[in-house]
């Protein structure tokens, strides 16, 4: 009897409701939509702090001037033979009007260049320590007012594109 009374118990019983996916596909649905919006807003705040560096950051516009081939023969060694140096730069401005200014003086541009070349020798300007001291001493020596000029330049870089030392 004891036995009987247990299946019919069981028999009562209603059966477990079947768990609906409904609910599952509505959490799912809402991480998505909670991950999206949150690399949404990660993509937008990296981007409104890139505009915001570039308007707190004014970028010169560069402006260059090339200056025809310079072929200069060097202080030499007293036991070497006579070498040459050939080369060809370009000088750098933030201000066109500066690059101006050299345009209309280049022949005083090119004479101050080309005392400051013959007067070394090669062994000076033949490493990169060498190099970029050239362009140091070029930059001042353009720099300078010109002749009846008592505004400076400012030309802010020089780039060689040829070099050659013979």
């Amino acid at each position: 009897m004891s036995e009987k009374k247990i299946e019919d118990k069981d028999a009562a019983a209603p059966p477990p409701a079947p768990k609906s996916k409904k609910m599952l596909f509505i959490i799912i649905g809402l991480v998505i939509v909670l991950a999206g919006a949150g690399g949404a807003y990660f993509f937008m705040q990296s981007k409104t702090d890139g505009t915001k560096e570039a308007e707190h950051k004014v970028e010169e516009h560069q402006y260059f001037l090339a200056l025809d081939t310079f072929t200069v023969n060097l202080t030499q060694d007293p036991d070497q033979m006579s070498q040459y140096l050939q080369i060809v730069m370009s000088l750098q401005d933030h201000e066109e009007k500066d690059l101006e200014v050299i345009k209309d003086r280049m022949p005083e541009a090119r004479s101050r260049i080309l005392f400051l070349l013959s007067g070394k020798k090669a062994s000076e300007i033949s490493t990169l320590e060498g190099k970029n001291s050239l362009i140091e001493q070029i930059i001042e020596e353009i720099n300078k007012p010109f002749a009846g000029s008592e505004k400076p330049q400012t030309v802010s870089g020089v780039f060689f594109t040829a070099f050659l030392i013979q």
